[in-house]
């Protein structure tokens, strides 16, 4: 096997909801109300692993907490201040999470593969945060505030830093469908889904409720169609 597989970062090698909540706060203190106003109905989403509690369609926390912060009358430019407040704390260990369990073994058998992090967090703290939780020897590259959907694309199209990568076989493992997996499907490359909330418009080549066996499954399929005669 090689190519170029790309990772997503929260929800697929950083797990646990106190980022999402974290932010959820941030947006609260933006709009001027208290916290509960938006951790209540974004936590009753979370905790009911669907995307029809009182929030139009999302397909995480994040656009969950957005949606919140816009009925509330918060603008992009709000709510980009809530997200990098909201980040800061969790650069600088104030927010608790955790590495994906069995990710950074999973990701050591991807030999050959150029392991890429694309994410939308800042790139400053996300190199740390990588290195803290255990992935520093399994992540080849990182590239932040990649602003995907968009973003991805971008880097996937001629001229774009991750082009000629794309060349070679191309994968992707992350938990939104629109923003981690549509763009490389578009360009006939593997994706895998980590199937946590409702996607109506997700065709993912394999999905799976926990990162490394959406990402191992991946592998294996792959392997599949490389040894089929």
């Amino acid at each position: 096997m090689s190519g170029l597989l790309i990772l997503d970062f929260d929800g697929t090698l950083c797990l646990g909801d106190e980022p999402v909540r974290a932010y959820a706060r941030a947006v609260a203190d933006e709009a001027g109300i208290p916290h509960a106003l938006v951790l209540d109905p974004l936590d009753a989403f979370l905790a009911a692993d669907t995307s029809s509690v009182d929030i139009v369609v999302a397909s995480d926390g994040y656009q969950a907490t957005a949606e919140l912060g816009r009925r509330l009358g918060l603008d992009a430019a709000a709510l980009g201040r809530a997200y990098r407040a909201s980040r800061a704390d969790v650069d600088a260990g104030l927010v608790p999470m955790r590495a994906a369990p069995g990710m950074a073994d999973e990701l050591a058998h991807w030999i050959g593969w150029r392991r890429v992090l694309v994410t939308n967090a800042p790139d400053a703290g996300t190199r740390a945060l990588v290195s803290t939780l255990g992935f520093a020897g399994v992540v080849d590259h990182i590239i932040g505030d990649a602003g995907k959907p968009r973003g991805l694309e971008a880097l996937l199209a001629e001229g774009g830093e991750l082009h000629d990568a794309a060349r070679t076989p191309l994968a992707s493992v992350g938990d939104i469908w629109r923003n981690d997996l549509a763009p490389v499907a578009a360009l006939g490359g593997w994706t895998a889904l980590i199937d946590r909330h409702p996607q109506a418009d997700a065709a993912p080549t394999v999905r799976a409720r926990q990162p490394q066996d959406a990402l191992r499954k991946l592998r294996e399929c792959i392997q599949g169609a490389e040894t089929a005669p």
